[in-house]
């Protein structure tokens, strides 16, 4: 597709933030990036007057999740119903509907990637709402694109999370001399927002629908990803691996959420670098952000 106006809600979240960039990127694209103040994604008038604009896709990257993730009240009102809004007035204009999702609608008990087709199986709040988000998006358009990200992270990170993610938390904890105890038994597929927003990019172009996992290539345990986080970065880390099961008590969290791509195949469609790659990429834009 070509000349296409994207529309970008939660355009000041991480992953909206690398979306914006992505279709500002491409030759002939335009980006519209609408904010918490611009539209509530629960309330159809308010969709409605902020999708007033010309556009051909529209991108729900907006989501409940942080420290209050387990509200079910709000974790279904904006990531199942606010999805369901926002799909409605997609199918209304004829526009593609675009919908962020995540790995957590997977319980973590596979032994190999869960795939695109396999059945979803939940098992926090946050999980559930997005599953439900999912599931109300395919009943209300065929023009749906529905992406499942894992673990983000980039410069500026996550605003659920105090613009930080778990990289520049590491980093930071490390350079202040903290001792750090990560899960060496919980396995997951790091992902790189900026590779992310463009690998959506070349969906679109290619007009493909239906439910995409989209992260980048290989997984490791949390405790491998600080390992390669100050390997990298060069710094000596007081860093000693700890079980899921040591950890506080919380949202459950997924023992293994490696996702496959077999849908980005199916498109002819390379998956993003490994991860290993987007690390330093990222490095060394945090090290060029902070000289």
């Amino acid at each position: 597709m070509s000349g296409l106006t994207v529309v970008v809600i939660g355009a000041t979240g991480q992953f909206g933030r690398a979306m914006m960039r992505a279709v500002e990127a491409t030759p002939g694209w335009h980006a519209v990036g609408l904010g918490h103040a611009d539209v509530d994604v629960t309330d159809a008038a308010s969709v409605g007057n902020a999708l007033a604009v010309p556009h051909d896709v529209v991108v729900n990257a907006t989501v409940w999740h942080g420290p209050a993730q387990e509200d079910p009240v709000m974790a279904l009102r904006v990531n199942a119903l606010g999805a369901r809004v926002v799909a409605d007035h997609a199918s209304s204009r004829g526009t593609t509907c675009v919908t962020i999702s995540t790995d957590y609608v997977f319980d973590g008990d596979a032994t190999r990637p869960y795939r695109e087709d396999d059945p979803v199986n939940p098992r926090s709040v946050y999980g559930i709402s997005k599953a439900t988000g999912e599931a109300l998006v395919r009943a209300s358009t065929p023009k749906h694109l529905i992406v499942r990200v894992a673990s983000l992270f980039d410069i500026g990170g996550s605003r659920a999370k105090g613009n930080s993610t778990f990289v520049s938390t590491m980093l930071a904890n490390a350079r202040a001399g903290k001792p750090l105890r990560v899960v060496a038994d919980q396995f997951h597929s790091p992902t790189y927002a900026p590779d992310a927003a463009s690998t959506v990019v070349r969906l679109l172009e290619a007009g493909v629908t239906g439910t995409v996992h989209v992260t980048n290539r290989g997984w490791c345990s949390w405790y491998g990803f600080a390992e390669a986080i100050f390997a990298v970065a060069g710094i000596r880390a007081d860093l000693t691996p700890s079980r899921l099961a040591d950890l506080p008590s919380g949202p459950p969290r997924p023992r293994y959420s490696v996702l496959a791509h077999g849908a980005l195949r199916d498109a002819d469609i390379v998956s993003p670098r490994p991860w290993q790659e987007a690390l330093r990429d990222y490095l060394e834009r945090e090290s060029a952000g902070s000289s």
